[in-house]
């Protein structure tokens, strides 16, 4: 790349910072501190330190000792003991936007105006670089809380590092399936499944506050023969009536009887392919996420190199620790906003969770 001079937007730029603190409530809303706190900046982060050197040794290398390691046991030991890969992305302003910067400097405004229109063309893609890491990070938390595992693939990454499935190493006793699919109404028992799930926590000495699902799921839930029963009997309704319950009302009988409430997630995120912007739903869409009450995790993050050492003509800021990077070059023209984000999430209570397949059978 070309060497970087001072961004076109001048002391603007240079008090970015402040243009930053003065807008928070313009940032887009994001999942993911529902239920993970950020972590102590490090200079480091590896997947090591993210996931737990012991969880990680004790799942990839504890066997028989009269049989052989397994192959895989040393392939995965060494995909987690990496560097984890940076979450970066870069926002240009053409030649065609500067010539409107050039025409808002020469339109016959008030000093006041002027300032007004240029820092709101300036925040533009410092708000864009600003979203697109935490984003990523309610990507990669929701996957996290509904699978168990971190996916950068080609969906989900199409323009950066394709890698194989992160694990986070959830017991497999954590992972449950049902007595019958949940779309087949007339013959599924979520309730009897839910009761179930609590029973065998219980008897763990593990308690959930909440039923994480997507509405597609909870639609199911609501028009199951069980399900309508047992809320005819909550309810007191006629034997012949039957009640389709709202999720106020479904969680009503949750709550009496002893069991998680449901929490809907209904997250659609915007991936760029090729310019285009299509919508992704990170959580899958069979799954029933029971968590305990409070924080399940921590967001661990690391300095970018530039907070530590920065580089000559480029404005910083940060914003939720996303370093926001603003400078011009000269040839190709262009004015660039950067974001930098070293960071992976980490389900410390992931022993604690549990997750129901409502689409396989036990079998």
């Amino acid at each position: 790349m070309a060497d970087k001079i001072n961004s076109m937007f001048g002391a603007y730029a240079v008090k970015m910072q402040v243009v930053i603190d003065k807008s928070l409530d313009k940032f887009a809303p994001i999942w993911f501190p529902k239920y993970f706190d950020w972590g102590i900046p490090t200079t480091t982060l590896t997947y090591v330190s993210a996931i737990g050197r012991s969880r990680i040794e004790a799942a990839a290398s504890v066997v028989d000792r009269n049989a052989p390691a397994p192959t895989r046991s040393r392939l995965n030991i060494e995909k987690l003991s990496g560097t984890v890969p940076a979450i970066k992305e870069s926002f240009r302003m053409n030649e065609e936007d500067y010539r409107n910067y050039l025409t808002v400097q020469n339109m016959a405004l008030t000093e006041e105006a002027k300032r007004t229109i240029l820092l709101d063309m300036m925040f533009n893609d410092l708000k864009k670089a600003g979203d697109a890491p935490l984003k990523r990070l309610d990507i990669m938390t929701l996957q996290a809380l509904s699978t168990g595992k971190i996916s950068v693939n080609a969906a989900t990454n199409p323009d950066g590092l394709v890698l194989t499935d992160i694990d986070l190493l959830m017991p497999t006793a954590n992972r449950k399936t049902v007595f019958e699919k949940w779309s087949i109404p007339a013959t599924a028992t979520p309730i009897t499944d839910i009761k179930t799930i609590v029973i065998a926590a219980n008897a763990q000495g593990m308690q959930f506050e909440k039923m994480l699902m997507t509405l597609n799921t909870f639609w199911k839930l609501q028009i199951c023969a069980e399900t309508i029963k047992m809320l005819a009997g909550y309810y007191r309704l006629a034997s012949n009536q039957g009640a389709i319950g709202t999720i106020e009302q479904v969680n009503q009988y949750l709550t009496a009887n002893g069991f998680p409430i449901i929490e809907i997630v209904n997250e659609n995120i915007g991936i760029e392919s090729d310019g285009l912007v299509s919508p992704l739903n990170p959580w899958n869409d069979t799954s029933v996420t029971f968590v305990p009450a409070g924080k399940l995790g921590v967001i661990h993050n690391a300095f970018a190199i530039e907070q530590m050492e920065p580089v000559q003509n480029v404005n910083y800021a940060t914003y939720q620790n996303v370093l926001l990077k603003k400078y011009r070059q000269a040839n190709p023209w262009g004015e660039f906003t950067d974001c930098e984000l070293n960071a992976f999430p980490s389900v410390g209570l992931i022993d604690r969770i549990y997750i129901l397949d409502v689409e396989t059978k036990t079998a």
